[in-house]
């Protein structure tokens, strides 16, 4: 299929969400899962899960009452704590029209000071706005970080930012020397772009019309889009965007199974960058660790890279970091040394160092010792729980503050939290759920919870906590499980042991750099099986010996000389 075959199936596409009504007065009193979706900016999953537990009435298989939405929507959502984008959509929400009427007026006045002018329109959009299109405009001292990576002399290359808003490294890259005549920028946003052209203006007196009221992703589908020595940029992070759109757009860029809107921003920039060119990303911390972004990190380490920063956490309402990766488009030297910003302090690690890791993760807070032990503790004789365990998540009830009491009755389930497990021992349960398990919206095969002996685990936490249970024991979210399987050469208890230990949870936290248990990390973490063919007990001394590492007094771990 050609870019333009695409390209005229993206516009094409979509359902008619208005099919005719058998009976008129049927939709008088209720509405379709579609509609309630639409009219809550959820997904159908989502309206279906609070069918489920009892938030919304279904009146038949299809439609659900018209009085149980309005009372879910107005008493429910955004008063309890549902967490919910529902709930966020609704207490957060502006007329964006209007808003961009506003200051469409404001911008034909003279003498405003544009950047600031920038900033209130920003400030002016809603949590929920920002959160749907992916919108966190970046800070002028960012922007001027990226621009240490680039040639000194800069006026005869053309420089693209795709994702403009209004124009801070466009600004950055004109007193930096670029010409403002070989300065490109794409956006989605009028004001935006209006901003951004107008600032331009005040700033060289030149008047362009290559920044451009458009989707740079739509824009890479022509034919006749111009290709660019430099493109620096923010782009939308997790943008809520069509899902097949976004397999098409991967088909397109060769993304793989990298998805998310600032991956294919990603691959589109660099099918825009010409040989030699320099590429640099504002990014969210997923990108940098998380599997779903393997192969796009697996693309960016196939070319030179210049530079991996750490901003720490710049956007306000905003709890991810914003990282920086900058790259260019030539094969990296044998020994690359990549620059290495953290906490403003820099350091160099070998390129290498990363592919090495496992999916290709960017742990460039890591030292380069201590990649070295990583590395080393790799090349040790071990095996992985990838396809060797069934894995679970705990009960998600949908309402806790509905389901959840202190105290125990006649058909409640004790239920275990992420808190109530230790590394030796559990609490006694402080929650009680109705037996039912059919009111939950969502719930682990009942087997998993049953089996004769299982490994539970605290899913939010940096520390790895597991937990041999044998007494087939429930739990809530906060906690996940795994089922070995029947040919893994050590029992349940003993895996537990390993990784509980101290130089497992730091080889843990030295790679992923998270907050989360995620099953895919713990898939990835060598087990040193082999141990107990010599030890009958797990001690941590004895670990270390048998891995040829010990601890120093910082808690960090180095290679036995």
């Amino acid at each position: 299929m050609s870019c333009f075959d695409i390209a005229s199936l993206l516009q094409n596409k979509g359902l008619n969400m208005n099919q005719p009504l058998l009976f008129e007065n049927m939709e008088e009193i209720s509405l379709s899962v579609n509609d309630v979706a639409s009219q809550l900016k959820v997904s159908t999953a989502s309206v279906r899960n609070w069918l489920k537990t009892g938030y919304l009435k279904q009146i038949n298989p299809h439609r659900i009452s018209r009085s149980s939405f309005e009372y879910f929507k107005n008493n429910v959502a955004g008063f309890e704590k549902l967490r919910s984008r529902a709930n966020k959509s609704l207490k957060d929400r502006h007329d964006h029209e209007k808003l961009q009427r506003k200051f469409q007026n404001l911008l034909k006045k003279n003498n405003l000071e544009l950047q600031d002018i920038g900033t209130q329109y920003e400030t002016s959009l809603s949590d929920s706005y920002r959160n749907k299109e992916g919108i966190y405009y970046t800070p002028v001292e960012i922007t001027e970080r990226f621009f240490r990576y680039l040639p000194e002399n800069t006026t005869g290359l053309s420089f693209c930012d795709p994702c403009c808003g209004s124009g801070n490294f466009i600004m950055t890259a004109i007193a930096k020397g670029f010409k403002p005549e070989n300065i490109y920028g794409y956006d989605t946003d009028p004001v935006a772009v209006t901003v951004t052209k107008e600032r331009i203006f005040k700033r060289t007196g030149y008047k362009t019309n290559q920044i451009i009221y458009q989707d740079f992703l739509e824009s890479t589908l022509e034919h006749d889009s111009p290709y660019f020595d430099v493109i620096l940029t923010n782009p939308p992070w997790g943008k809520k965007i069509n899902k097949e759109q976004k397999k098409i757009y991967a088909h397109i860029f060769c993304a793989g199974k990298s998805l998310d809107t600032s991956s294919l921003f990603f691959f589109a920039a660099l099918s825009r960058l010409r040989a030699g060119g320099v590429l640099g990303f504002l990014l969210q911390d997923a990108f940098f660790n998380v599997a779903s972004f393997e192969d796009v990190r697996k693309q960016a380490l196939s070319f030179r890279l210049k530079a991996l920063l750490d901003f720490g956490k710049p956007f306000k309402g905003l709890l991810t970091k914003a990282k920086g990766i900058i790259l260019q488009q030539k094969k990296a030297p044998i020994e690359n040394h990549v620059e290495c910003e953290v906490n403003k302090e820099t350091a160099l690690r070998l390129q290498d160092s990363f592919s090495r890791n496992p999916k290709s993760i960017l742990n460039f807070s890591c030292t380069s010792e201590a990649s070295e032990v990583i590395e080393y503790l790799y090349q040790q004789e071990h095996v992985t729980l990838s396809a060797q365990a069934s894995f679970g998540l705990g009960i998600v009830t949908g309402n806790n503050k509905k389901f959840c009491i202190g105290v125990q009755k006649k058909g409640y389930l004790p239920v275990l939290k992420g808190t109530d497990l230790h590394k030796d021992g559990i609490d006694a349960p402080s929650n009680f759920i109705p037996g039912d398990l059919s009111l939950y919206q969502q719930v682990a095969p009942k087997s998993l919870f049953l089996s004769k002996e299982k490994l539970i685990y605290r899913f939010i936490s940096s520390d790895l906590v597991f937990y041999h249970d044998c007494q087939q024991r429930f739990f809530l979210n906060s906690v996940n499980m795994l089922v070995l399987g029947n040919d893994f050469p050590i029992r349940a208890k003993q895996l537990a042991q390993l990784l509980n230990s101290r130089v497992i949870n730091w080889l843990f936290k030295s790679i992923f750099e998270t907050h989360k248990i995620l099953r895919s990390d713990i898939e990835s973490l060598p087990i040193y099986t082999r141990y107990f063919d010599h030890h009958s007990a797990f001690k941590e001394v004895s670990f270390l010996n048998y891995l040829g590492v010990e601890e120093d007094h910082n808690g960090a771990f180095r290679i036995k000389k």
